[in-house]
């Protein structure tokens, strides 16, 4: 008989569902917590340290980005999983795990600065000005360590699973156009990781971080959770 008959949950459904309200919530979320964030000015260590200063939630949005990015990160399990064809399926799989690698190295990067800054920062306020040199010069290897692994993340967490998702999603049973939309945003946010990795003064990061990482990129997540919502209201329930 019908799963709607028995009361529980067609499987398909709920996970349309489910991953469509994580992408929406996700994606508003994080958009929100890097407006918050601000473009800290990384090039300048003594501007940077300036910038934490007048933050007091510096701290919190770079964990509560860490976090937040497990509800996107679900959203996009339940759209890999939602993958009929089984080219876009297999190829959503390797999205996810992408996704997931590159999560773990924003959560390193992401705390690392996120903690190390505000306390020289707090330390540099009542400083002697020998004392200030040596937070300043502290301060920029931070900056200088953390770079590399942030544009990783950028690449893994953002660029690929894009890329991947958006192909596969071409292919499958969602709108071609989404989809197709979707793998432009992660082939430029990976090469805009790449080319700032091999060349750090091509274009302001801010670029990459701020208008494609959390704007763009954020809406086109938006966008496919409301296409899986859409999608789960015309699933069929399954006959057992």
């Amino acid at each position: 008989m019908l799963e709607a008959v028995t009361g529980a949950p067609d499987r398909g459904v709920l996970n349309l569902r489910v991953g469509g309200i994580c992408l929406l919530v996700g994606a508003v979320l994080f958009a929100t917590v890097r407006l918050l964030h601000g473009d800290t000015p990384a090039a300048d260590a003594e501007a940077s340290l300036n910038f934490v200063q007048h933050r007091a939630t510096y701290a919190a949005v770079h964990l509560f980005a860490a976090l937040i990015m497990l509800v996107t990160l679900t959203g996009l399990m339940a759209l890999a999983r939602s993958l009929t064809h089984p080219v876009s399926w297999l190829v959503g799989q390797s999205a996810v795990a992408s996704a997931l690698a590159g999560w773990a190295v924003f959560t390193m990067e992401s705390t690392s600065e996120g903690l190390a800054l505000p306390v020289l920062a707090k330390a540099a306020a009542t400083s002697d000005p020998d004392r200030r040199t040596e937070l300043i010069r502290a301060a920029r290897a931070v900056a200088e360590g953390t770079y590399g692994p942030s544009l990783a993340a950028m690449a893994l967490m953002v660029g690929v699973p894009l890329l991947l998702l958006g192909t596969a999603m071409a292919f499958d049973l969602y709108p071609s156009w989404l989809g197709w939309i979707g793998a432009v945003i992660g082939v430029a946010t990976a090469a805009g990781a790449v080319s700032l990795y091999l060349r750090p003064s091509l274009f302001p990061g801010f670029l990459l971080y701020g208008v494609l990482g959390s704007v763009i990129a954020q809406l086109w997540l938006a966008g496919t959770g409301a296409a899986m919502l859409r999608r789960s209201t015309r699933v069929e329930p399954r006959l057992r």
